[in-house]
């Protein structure tokens, strides 16, 4: 009897058909091997009994499905298309593999249906600029700040986050324990440590003595050696920060090409040499791919951004709220930075269509999230987007920005099924943000009502 109990087991935890096959054809060669030393009578009753086992599995499996069909919304699907009414979204697995007319849309039998009738349908927000766990001092204390900050984004609909500077160990982490199914968040698609120059933005530990979340780096050469061991890893994406000469960041960007990583440089700003030409300037012209934040630019600067298709993050919604306060930095104020000026940047920026993603960096208002990304958003529309486009920078723009745009961003089939279903219509306004009745990461419903 052993071999039933062992086929058995191995039979419970199969969960394809193929496997169940296999297992049928060689539970047959096993009892056929067995067959010359037994009676036909016991070796008759061991095949209808494997086969007994083979089958009922597939009964239970098509019971408990992974089909998902998502019914009656109306469907904003992150391509700037107007909203469709009445639509249907099928969802097997982790995929989308159909959006249409839930009047045209046929529901498999075995599917777990979502009545969303009288409710909007949109892609996952992306957020990308973060620092998850900021402020702490040891990885362990990290790691856990930094999970529960991202499952309180999640809760507010952002199921991507790009962190901008965070240490190795915590993010490794974090990452390794969302592959083994350990936790179960946000997509997190983090930099690693940020590679600053001696001195440079970062260097000090803002503030604070072994910063974890800074590597520092001098000449090319320690900028490609860094970039590699970051790439070792397991990190696909990297941020620069200024002063930095030409040299080093096209050496950094060569370096990120042959490693397959995206890119990024810390706009020049606080950390901008005088005179011109700015260090986002000189970001621009080593190749990064994209600037954050809206620093003080030189002349020129953001037509070349365009020219060369950089892309930009501008953290918009933390420079105007830092500038009002009554301590903002004296030294910063003198060189002309009003928020003015960051706004008439913005709009030009705009204009000269530039693609926008949003990222939030509040670090000094850690409290306050998950709202605050919902406010960077109203923000966008105050400084001359439309409802439509805010939403466009924050889900296929910002999958633009992490070079995953045959995967996030929309609702389209063949993309992975990131999404949040809304009671209100968020083109009226965007307070119907921020608290999703649910939230799906690859498939995997977060219920938060």
């Amino acid at each position: 009897m052993k071999i039933f109990e062992l086929m058995r087991q191995i039979t419970f935890f199969s969960k394809s058909y193929m496997k169940r096959l296999l297992l049928f054809a060689t539970g047959t060669l096993l009892w056929r091997g067995q067959a010359v030393s037994m009676p036909k009578t016991n070796v008759f009753f061991g095949f209808l009994m494997i086969l007994v086992l083979c089958l009922l599995p597939i009964a239970s499996a098509q019971e408990n499905s992974n089909i998902i069909a998502i019914t009656g919304g109306t469907l904003i699907d992150g391509t700037g298309a107007k909203p469709l009414t009445n639509r249907t979204i099928i969802i097997n697995g982790n995929t989308i593999v159909s959006v249409g007319r839930s009047a045209s849309t046929t529901i498999p039998k075995n599917a777990t249906v979502i009545d969303a009738k009288g409710k909007w349908l949109l892609p996952g927000f992306i957020d990308l600029h973060h620092h998850l766990g900021y402020g702490e001092s040891y990885n362990s204390l990290h790691t856990l700040a930094a999970l529960e900050m991202m499952n309180r984004m999640l809760s507010a609909g952002v199921t991507s986050v790009r962190d901008l500077a965070g240490p190795v160990a915590p993010m490794r982490a974090l990452k390794e324990a969302q592959r083994r199914g350990i936790i179960s968040s946000l997509r997190l698609f983090p930099c690693g440590t940020l590679l600053t120059t001696t001195g440079g933005h970062g260097d000090s530990g803002w503030g604070k003595p072994n910063n974890i979340r800074v590597k520092i780096v001098d000449g090319p050469w320690e900028f490609r050696k860094a970039i590699r061991e970051l790439h070792k890893a397991g990190f696909g994406h990297i941020k620069i920060s200024p002063p930095f000469t030409l040299e080093e960041v096209k050496a950094a960007v060569d370096e990120a090409r042959i490693q397959n990583m995206r890119i990024t440089s810390h706009g020049g700003g606080v950390s901008d040499t005088e005179p011109t030409p700015s260090m986002t300037r000189v970001a621009i012209e080593g190749g990064v791919q994209c600037i954050d934040h809206v620093p003080q630019m030189s002349e020129g600067t953001l037509e070349l951004m365009a020219q060369k298709g950089v892309h930009w993050v501008p953290t918009i919604g933390v420079y105007l709220r830092q500038i009002k306060e009554p301590h903002f930095r004296p030294d910063l104020i003198k060189r002309g930075w009003t928020g003015k000026m960051h706004e008439k940047d913005f709009k030009k920026g705009k204009e000269l269509g530039i693609i926008m993603g949003i990222g939030t960096d509040y670090v000094a208002y850690q409290d306050e999230y998950p709202g605050l990304y919902i406010e960077d958003m109203k923000t966008f529309v105050e400084l001359g987007y439309t409802p439509m486009e805010t939403i466009v920078c924050a889900t296929k723009n910002g999958a633009i920005i992490l070079g995953k745009e045959d995967k996030l961003g929309t609702i389209e089939a063949g993309k992975l099924a990131d999404l949040q279903v809304i009671n209100d219509n968020p083109l009226e306004s965007f307070d119907a943000l921020g608290h999703p009745e649910i939230v799906m990461v690859g498939g995997k419903i977060h219920r938060y009502k």
